[in-house]
Order: structure tokens, then sequence, then C-alpha cells
């Protein structure tokens, strides 16, 4: 059900997304609590420098293969075909769980985003979803300066709300960290980093066509859409040359 493959130092999953609802749906019967990562190559360099977030995502439940140069790099160390390496970004991961979350009435919560971005998605959920129950928060305005009175308040309010799943938006390796010092104090059970998702759900930013995401030019499309991106996908050089070095010795 799942292909496990190491980049760089990084344990990635590559599982299908019925594959991948079905196991959640478990963790959210079950009585343990479970962190959710969607690493792409952006992440796995960030990782490469940062020990603590690459431990985050090694020991996350589920480390979902987001970006289409996780299955190139998958194809080329392990010298299997592309349909062996399935993507599942996180933004189709963060709807359908929300759809299913409507299905089984479980109540989910958004949290982070910028500029209101989390109230505009949890609106545009419950449209699209009538039944579900959303709360949501924005969060810290600067979640790396953080006051233990903040993050007290915020745990607060999510655990009064109850959710089953919880999805935090505050970006990579930010979201991921916060995750992993508060789970502990949260009453959820399944939780998710979901980065720029909540811009997209709330209609902020526009998604590449479904016919750039299929083969694998979404990262093209938004770079053309947001050129401040250059800067980080310049990351995506090391990426590939680190990827490459690890194969060659």
């Amino acid at each position: 059900m799942i292909n496990k493959v190491e980049i760089l130092g990084v344990k990635v999953d590559f599982i299908k997304l019925e594959n991948a609802l079905s196991l959640i749906e478990k963790w959210v019967n079950s009585n343990k609590k479970h962190q959710i990562t969607t690493p792409n190559p952006e992440q796995i360099i960030l990782a490469y420098n940062d020990y603590r977030f690459k431990e985050i995502l090694n020991h996350s439940s589920l480390a979902v293969a987001d970006g289409i140069g996780l299955v190139w790099a998958a194809r080329l160390l392990k010298n299997q075909p592309a349909r062996q390496f399935p993507r599942l970004s996180g933004v189709d991961l963060m709807v359908e769980l929300c759809q299913l979350a409507a299905k089984k009435n479980w109540s989910v919560f958004l949290l982070g985003g910028r500029d209101q971005a989390a109230e505009q998605a949890a609106e545009q959920l419950k449209k699209s979803y009538p039944q579900l129950k959303v709360g949501y928060d924005c969060g810290s305005s600067n979640v790396q300066k953080e006051t233990e009175q903040e993050k007290k308040a915020v745990v607060a309010k999510i655990n009064n709300f109850q959710p089953r799943l919880l999805f935090v938006a505050y970006g990579a390796p930010q979201q991921e960290k916060w995750l992993k010092q508060n789970l502990p104090f949260l009453k959820v059970k399944v939780a998710m980093g979901v980065g720029g998702a909540f811009d997209y759900l709330g209609g902020k930013v526009d998604r590449a066509p479904r016919s750039w995401q299929k083969i694998g030019l979404e990262w093209l499309w938004r770079l053309g859409h947001q050129p401040w991106r250059l800067g980080r996908q310049l990351r995506l050089i090391k990426f590939v040359l680190l990827v490459i070095k690890e194969k060659l010795f």
C-alpha cells in the first residue's frame, strides 16, 4: 500500500489517494494521535540543513510525496517505473479529507494562513460541503515568536471545538515544528501541515489547470503567476544535483 523511499535522508511515502484516505479513517477511529507531513523537493532541502525538521518528517505517521520532483528522484534512485511512485499533493489530500469528514460527521479545524485565509477557506469548504463542521483561527502572526500565552489560547480554542482533523498552514518547517511541539496537548486524532492550501481553497490563489498538474508542471505554472517564488525554486537545482550525486556515489 505504501512504497517508502529514502531521498536525501528523508523517508517519503508514495501512496495512492484512496489508500491514504482508508488509512487516515482508521487513525481517526483509533486512540492514538497522528501527524501527517507533505514533503516536496524544497522541504527535502530544508531538512537537509535542519536536523530537527528532518527528524519530524522521518517520524511522522505519513509523509506523502507532494511534488513531481520526488517521483523523479525515486525513479532514479530505485530504477522503477513512475507508476510505483504515486504523487499525492497536500491540497488534494486535505480537500478529500474534508469531503470524507462531511460524510462521517467529523469536525475539522483550520489554523494559520495569511490575511484571513483560514476564514475564507472555511467559508468555501462550508459551501462545498454544507454538512461539514469547520472551525478556524488565524493563529499567531509570527509563529516563530509566538508567546506561551498565545499558544495556550490557540490550543484551548482548538480543544474546545473538538475536531477530529486539524490542518495547520504556517508554512514549512514552522507548521511541522509547531505540530510536533503541541500535538500532545491537542485533542485531535490527525493533524497535518498544509502550507499554502488555505490560499487555494479560499480563492486567493488559483491552482494550475488539471492538465498542468497531471504532467507535473504545476510548479512552473505557479512560478509564472508568482515570480517571487523564483528564489525558492532555485532550491530545486540543489535538490537535483544532490539526488544525482547520491545516485552516482
